[in-house]
């Protein structure tokens, strides 16, 4: 498939010095016929607003080098303000916007699918006496194993201090009931964030 869209070259605001430049190609002997026309247009015109195209500066400049004026591209186009100019695209085949359509839909209701892929109850499906089980049997398991750590984290409190300390049943308390509550809200964190 050909590339349709046209790109168009940048034109340029003409300026007293691409007028006076223009003027000079006119008084030359090798300038074309459709060169002569357009300088001739581009003098005439009054307006500050108006614009050459590149094309018609580059063909200036070639032609004045041919007749040996010591000219430069840089000196013509240096106050004027280069306007550049925007690609038209060609229209899109209703084909090709139909397709596009469609491809748009598969893709928001696979985005859509895999966003919700975990949300609500799974109908049509209910679990096996055996899946009941094994999950039954992993919560179990997750909370035996909170009760244990953090029991464990009360005992490891109380014989600490009891080694430390002494025989003091407050300070005993205090320390194991300090080490469990340490242990308790550390295992409540990674239980609920690796369990849940």
């Amino acid at each position: 498939m050909a590339d349709q869209t046209k790109v168009l070259s940048p034109v340029l605001q003409v300026t007293p010095t691409i007028k006076q430049v223009l003027e000079k190609v006119l008084k030359c002997k090798c300038i074309t016929e459709p060169l002569k026309n357009q300088c001739s247009s581009i003098i005439s015109q009054s307006t500050d607003e108006f614009v050459i195209s590149t094309k018609i500066i580059r063909e200036v400049y070639n032609t004045l080098r041919k007749e040996g004026h010591k000219v430069f591209l840089h000196e013509i186009v240096e106050d004027a303000l280069v306007i550049p100019q925007s690609v038209t695209l060609p229209p899109r085949s209703p084909e090709l916007e139909e397709r596009v359509r469609k491809l748009k839909i598969i893709e928001e209701n696979r985005e859509y699918k895999r966003m919700t892929r975990n949300v609500g109850p799974r109908y049509g499906r209910t679990l096996t006496f055996q899946e009941e089980v094994k999950s039954l049997n992993k919560q179990l398991v997750t909370v035996f194993n909170f009760l244990v750590t953090v029991f464990a984290g009360f005992a490891f409190g109380y014989k600490g201090a009891e080694m430390v300390i002494g025989n003091q049943l407050a300070m005993k308390m205090l320390s194991g009931l300090t080490a469990g509550l340490v242990v308790f809200f550390v295992d409540l964190y990674f239980l609920m964030r690796y369990a849940l």
